[in-house]
């Protein structure tokens, strides 16, 4: 049976916990209303380049984005964090890229680009073919950092590498609520930067209108109205679109990253909210041991003053 000594210090050390936990609770809070803003401050942008596409859809034919070359591999990129302690967040993500990899495996082969140092140490403890690895971009990442990663997937998409391109992220649901998913990124669909954009904005919480961009004179935020805009571009509008697709496929991966960010904060703080509540059921439990424990004591003694004092008067 525990001592007294035993029971205090576990409630001490207990009690330090609870604060370290309570403390990650609080910071990846605030990392994480971070992340959304950096990401809806992107939104924009994205929005207008969006619609501006759409307008110019004819001049689609032809781009080498939209086109699936010859090839017999696929590449398929992953992302997690570089840190734990954030729940099911990353395991989630390679569960699903491990599935998807095997699917894949069936017809082409794949060849995986990972980011952050859980997805590294995953995929080369199980052998594996990891051909680019990316980690330390911080929790506040600009374009500039997330780029080479997008000239990384272009580059080798351009020179033929890649049949296609996948990509096995976290999506921002709301606070409570983030989910795996999966999605083909190349050939390029402008569905699917479209999904992106719009998924900026989470379902729930402080953010979950403030992205909402109101339809004016009957068209959508994102180029889908009921009419279209004429444009006057110089040099040509085949020319402005060479630059302005990839451009968007830039900040469409760079979003996916900042999805990626904000739910891991989300995640370690809903663990750490949990860690901190089993802390404070294990300090009640020891609490009441220790109560226990020290009356146990008392009325031990008592009985050996009691008895002491009977044995004395018997003598």
């Amino acid at each position: 049976m525990a001592t007294l000594r035993d029971i205090k210090r576990r409630i001490r050390s207990t009690g330090n916990m609870q604060q370290i936990t309570r403390a990650m609770e609080a910071v990846s809070a605030s990392k994480m209303r971070k992340s959304q803003m950096v990401a809806l401050g992107a939104r924009p942008y994205s929005i207008k380049a969006l619609e501006m596409l759409g307008n110019l859809g004819e001049t689609t034919e032809g781009h080498w984005l939209f086109k699936a070359p010859e090839s017999n591999k696929t590449g398929i990129l992953v992302v997690t964090s570089d840190k734990g302690l954030c729940g099911g967040y990353n395991s989630a993500v390679l569960k699903r890229a491990e599935k998807l990899t095997h699917e894949l495996a069936q017809e082409l082969t794949p060849e995986l680009i990972v980011i952050g140092k859980k997805a590294i140490n995953f995929f080369k403890r199980r052998e594996y073919e990891v051909s680019a690895e990316f980690t330390d971009f911080g929790d506040y990442v600009e374009v500039e950092q997330t780029s080479p990663v997008t000239r990384l997937i272009t580059d080798r998409y351009k020179k033929k590498r890649y049949r296609e391109v996948w990509v096995v992220y976290t999506n921002f649901i709301s606070t409570l609520k983030q989910e795996a998913v999966v999605r083909k990124i190349l050939p390029i669909d402008l569905n699917f930067i479209k999904e992106i954009i719009e998924g900026i904005v989470p379902e729930y919480g402080k953010f979950s209108e403030s992205g909402t961009v109101p339809a004016q004179r009957g068209q959508s935020p994102l180029g889908t109205g009921e009419f279209r805009y004429e444009y006057v571009l110089e040099p040509t509008p085949r020319e402005i679109f060479k630059t302005l697709l990839p451009s968007l496929f830039e900040v469409a991966i760079h979003h996916i990253i900042l999805e990626s960010n904000a739910s891991e904060h989300s995640a370690r703080m809903v663990a750490m909210r949990s860690a901190s509540e089993n802390a404070s059921e294990i300090l009640d439990e020891l609490t009441l041991s220790y109560n226990k424990a020290r009356q146990a004591g008392i009325t031990k003694e008592l009985l050996e003053v009691v008895g002491g004092k009977e044995a004395l008067e018997g003598t």
